[in-house]
């Protein structure tokens, strides 16, 4: 709250505007489908094409340099809980992932090659306060091929009800985080990816595995995917 050009909420709202345009053929004018369009083309995403990374929000850059990996105790735990509130708002941390999220849901819509730059430069600062982090972490971290690491997040995300993790699975179980750890094997391990009418299926294989199998509908066909020896 409180911040200016937040790359997330910009991303996707460009993402909005160029997917809107072609549908409202027809149905919008044209000089309204054309400022879509424009105004699209000139917002501000944070991108800087140096380091590969997006600054999440404008001044965010600026903040207190914190690495939480080096001082939290253990994650995952809630920033402002570690830092209390006044120093976790100035400084660089997260309790979860936010430019990660624009590879997550539009990664047609982020430069190509840069989530291993904003992996590398989010996850250090990130808490995982929340309990969709993991699961979103498990995700991008399988897509970049870092298969440890990735493999414990997604324990992480499987067991946050069973373990109790944050000390409130009393109150209800998360059920959101029980979707990211099925995305996390279905768009992560597994690889699956809409590309236009097509389904592309990328899948790798995390240590420790023998095989993966997944079976979805994909536009009313049943397709079974994933990693599996031949027997």
């Amino acid at each position: 709250m409180g911040v200016d050009d937040n790359a997330f909420t910009n991303v996707m709202a460009r993402w909005n505007l160029r997917h809107a345009a072609p549908v409202g053929a027809g149905a919008v004018d044209e000089r309204e489908r054309r400022r879509w369009l424009e105004l699209a083309d000139a917002i501000v995403d944070g991108y800087d094409a140096q380091t590969g990374v997006y600054e999440q929000f404008a001044g965010f850059n600026a903040l207190e340099p914190l690495l939480i990996a080096d001082i939290a105790p253990w994650r995952p735990l809630a920033a402002d809980v570690l830092l209390r509130h006044e120093r976790a708002s100035t400084a660089q941390v997260l309790n979860q992932a936010d430019v990660l999220m624009l590879h997550y849901l539009v990664p047609d819509e982020v430069t190509p090659d840069s989530l291993a730059p904003n992996l590398d430069f989010y996850e250090p600062r990130t808490a995982h306060g929340s309990t969709l982090s993991p699961g979103v972490h498990a995700t991008l971290l399988a897509r970049a091929g870092r298969l440890e690491h990735a493999l414990q997040m997604l324990r992480l995300a499987a067991r946050i009800d069973l373990d109790d993790v944050g000390g409130n699975t009393a109150g209800g179980v998360h059920l959101a985080a029980m979707g990211s750890a099925w995305r996390a094997l279905a768009f992560g391990f597994a690889g699956l990816r809409p590309i236009g009418n097509a389904l592309g299926i990328d899948p790798v294989l995390a240590p420790g595995w023998d095989a993966l199998e997944l079976r979805v509908r994909f536009r009313g066909s049943r397709v079974r995917s994933g990693w599996i020896p031949s027997r």
